[in-house]
């Protein structure tokens, strides 16, 4: 990292990578990471943190306690996040205070990244954050409130988005395990993958099963947000968050954990906002052959306009995200829809009729 180089950089830690071996988050090592953190902040660079463990410390929390009464699986969920996401702030307040920084915290859905609206409106919150030289963001899905449909498919998601919507230089995740191996880290065999890039097919592994006790993602999903943001012109970093100043690390290019080259090059503001909810939008468009074959070419450059729709899944208004397929459901594309459902279901397939997605609101998707 070069002195003068000031980077928007995007830090996830995990349920499992903060906790002590009774599900409580250790004070110690988050110290580290904030101590890190606040560093970079005094230095320019503009910090993001995405904490996980409010369950797992809520969990500990009611450990010896009372069992909780008339509680299904979603609403005990829901409790446990509550508990513990006031117990985990206030643990990041404390460790931040005599360090001269506050927490400012920020409790998101999957709803606040699928409209362009509420979009802007995040993005806006955390450009006025970046202003404050003194305030660290710490973001954690707001999982006391959220809906089934409404939930990340876990924080890596959540890091991935945030990571796309103010164009990350990093996106540093720190785990348990000391990076992506080659195959199974149970395989005594098993070594560190040190480097991946998709765009070589270098260092891909074969074998990426495997889950963080406490937490709802695993290695595979690490892999998918970091191929993601691999194609959005994101460096992302894997590595365990027990390593020594690992931050400080990464950022100096150490060879520790695993790194996922970017593809060269950013795309614009509403470009990564598209390519980075291809699977999270549940309405969807039907495309017929003509024009799914124009889609497919990546060179063609062209707006969606109804004749060449054929069907509508799901409700949308708009300005909403809309997943374009082919005759067999095969996701093609997304965009943002300039008229909602019921106006675009009267003008399916025919002629003269206004550009449903613009060219430059709709983002191709790489099947490959």
């Amino acid at each position: 990292m070069a002195a003068n180089q000031k980077l928007n950089l995007v830090v996830k830690i995990g349920t499992a990578a903060l906790s002590r071996a009774d599900g409580t988050p250790d004070p110690l090592l988050l110290g580290n990471i904030v101590g890190e953190l606040t560093t970079l902040k005094r230095k320019g660079h503009n910090v993001v943190l995405v904490s996980s463990g409010a369950m797992g410390t809520g969990r500990a929390m009611l450990k010896n306690k009372r069992a909780l009464r008339n509680c299904d699986h979603a609403t005990e969920r829901q409790i446990l996040a509550s508990l513990g996401q006031a117990k985990l702030m206030t643990l990041y307040q404390e460790l931040l205070a005599p360090l001269g920084f506050l927490a400012a915290q920020i409790l998101l859905t999957k709803q606040d990244f699928r409209t362009r609206d509420h979009h802007k409106h995040v993005a806006h919150l955390f450009a006025a954050l970046q202003q404050q030289p003194h305030i660290l963001p710490i973001v954690n899905e707001n999982d006391s409130v959220t809906l089934d449909e409404l939930m990340f498919t876990d924080n890596d998601e959540l890091a991935g988005l945030l990571a796309a919507m103010f164009n990350a230089d990093r996106l540093i995740i720190l785990t348990s395990i000391a990076g992506v191996y080659d195959r199974s880290p149970d395989i005594n065999a098993a070594q560190i993958i040190s480097h991946i890039d998709w765009s070589k097919k270098e260092g891909i592994p074969s074998d990426t099963k495997g889950k963080s006790t406490g937490g709802r993602g695993g290695m595979t999903s690490k892999l998918n947000i970091a191929r993601k943001m691999a194609a959005l012109g994101i460096r992302t970093h894997i590595a365990a968050a027990r390593e020594l100043n690992i931050i400080t690390r990464l950022l100096d290019n150490e060879e520790v954990g695993t790194t996922v080259a970017a593809v060269p090059g950013k795309r614009n503001a509403v470009k990564r906002w598209l390519a980075s909810e291809v699977n999270a939008v549940p309405a969807s468009v039907s495309a017929n052959a003509c024009l799914a074959e124009m889609i497919r070419n990546p060179t063609q450059t062209l707006s969606l306009l109804p004749v060449g729709l054929t069907d509508i899944s799901g409700t949308f208004d708009k300005g909403d995200l809309v997943q374009v397929t082919d005759d067999k459901g095969k996701v093609l594309a997304l965009g943002v829809a300039r008229y909602d459902a019921a106006a675009l279901r009267k003008a399916l397939g025919k002629k003269q009729q206004p550009v449903f997605i613009h060219y430059d609101q709709l983002h191709r998707i790489d099947n490959d």
